[in-house]
């Protein structure tokens, strides 16, 4: 690094941590927020499980045949609580009315059946409500325990004992997803995802400042006929900008691996029954590291070409709010974890870096597409530090009115 542009840096670095609002969201925000977020997480998801235990559904039964045994048995499960309609639609009215959250019909067959059978039955329920797939769950069970209690009564009248009959066929199924796949799902989604908005926040912060902050203040002419070329000014300042946003998406890293560590224990064994300690290798952290410096230097050189051209820190700020939209919405997209264009989502900028974050956490590296993230974002950070040291020069674009 050139000794000016070293000397503007460490100015520059200097005078972000003197400014409290920047030590509070690069340092102090990430450290506090993730925890609290999965604290509050995991506090919900734990209370809601119980809620949803304790839980007594209502069904409202429309039974058009005369099946004792059936009615007997649906009078026993003390798990559901079960009302009656005289049809299907008046059933679906009063569920839509928020009286019950399920309507079970039965029919009798057509083709007929032995004593307890012969019957066709429907559940109706809104797959989307929670509480009604809760209810559909329970009245499946139920049925289900009405079957077999049917079928070895049949079968003990044909002096035939239902354990000794032998399955057709044994299906026998292996979790190869390991114990803590739930932690490290949560891991390598969301972390991608906070991480690069950690970045775009803390350019966006210092970037606006230390830019058209300083256009507005007046004091960039006083650095302007300084020793310092206009390429030495921009350099140092991205080099602030890029490295206030590494130091904010590394804090932000561990605030979020602090609140699954610490508070995310609730919210994983409910899913997974199991501990959440999951462990991010050096290996990993190294792809990391390669991966995130590309994606913050397009950033950080957004950040300074938008500050280059407001005229204020107002006006900054409303050029560079589209900027964090268009971020987010590619965030989300990402974070839903499809596999969509194939090798091509690696050649689209800051979305490839995401993607390629998502494989090295969730221990799927595929050295190519890390390779193809590194060479697209490189080639794109490049142009752009070039577009913010050409503007920079531009006296119509740094002083415009």
């Amino acid at each position: 690094m050139r000794g000016k542009i070293r000397l503007l840096f460490f100015k520059e670095m200097v005078g972000a941590f003197r400014d409290r609002r920047t030590m509070f969201l690069t340092v102090l925000f990430p450290l506090i927020f993730y925890p609290m977020v999965f604290a509050v997480m995991g506090k919900f998801s734990a209370s809601e499980q119980i809620s949803y235990e304790d839980f007594t559904p209502a069904v409202f039964v429309v039974n058009d045949v005369p099946e004792p045994r059936l009615s007997a048995h649906l009078a026993e499960e003390t798990a559901i609580y079960w009302m009656f309609a005289g049809s299907v639609d008046e059933g679906l009215a009063r569920m839509e009315a928020g009286d019950g959250q399920a309507v079970l019909q039965i029919e009798p067959s057509p083709s007929g059946g032995g004593p307890g059978l012969g019957l066709v039955v429907t559940l109706y329920f809104d797959h989307s409500d929670q509480v009604a797939s809760l209810a559909a769950g329970r009245v499946r069970e139920t049925l289900g325990a009405y079957l077999e209690s049917v079928v070895r009564d049949n079968l003990d009248a044909l002096g035939v004992d239902y354990e000794d009959l032998t399955a057709p066929m044994t299906l026998q199924t292996e979790d190869v997803a390991g114990e803590n796949w739930v932690g490290q799902m949560l891991l390598s989604r969301l972390l991608p995802y906070f991480m690069v908005l950690a970045i775009l926040t803390g350019s966006m912060g210092l970037g606006g400042e230390i830019t058209a902050g300083e256009k507005e203040r007046g004091t960039i002419a006083t650095l302007l006929v300084s020793q310092l070329s206009r390429t030495d000014i921009v350099l140092g300042k991205f080099l602030a900008v890029m490295s206030v946003s590494l130091i904010s998406a590394f804090l932000s890293a561990v605030g979020l691996l602090i609140g699954l560590r610490w508070f995310g224990g609730d919210l994983i064994s409910i899913k997974a029954g199991s501990d959440a300690a999951f462990v991010i290798g050096w290996s990993a952290l190294g792809w990391m590291l390669a991966v995130l410096i590309p994606l913050a230097i397009i950033l950080a050189a957004l950040v300074i070409i938008v500050g280059s051209f407001a005229r204020s820190q107002k006006e900054a700020s409303t050029y560079l709010m589209p900027i964090y939209m268009v971020i987010v919405l590619i965030g989300l997209v990402t974070i839903t974890g499809t596999n969509g264009f194939a090798e091509g989502r690696f050649f689209v900028p800051i979305a490839n870096a995401l993607y390629a974050l998502q494989e090295i956490l969730s221990g799927s590296l595929a050295t190519q597409h890390v390779l193809i993230t590194l060479a697209v974002n490189s080639v794109v950070g490049g142009v752009l530090i070039a577009l913010a040291v050409r503007l920079f020069k531009r006296e119509s674009v740094l002083f415009r009115s």
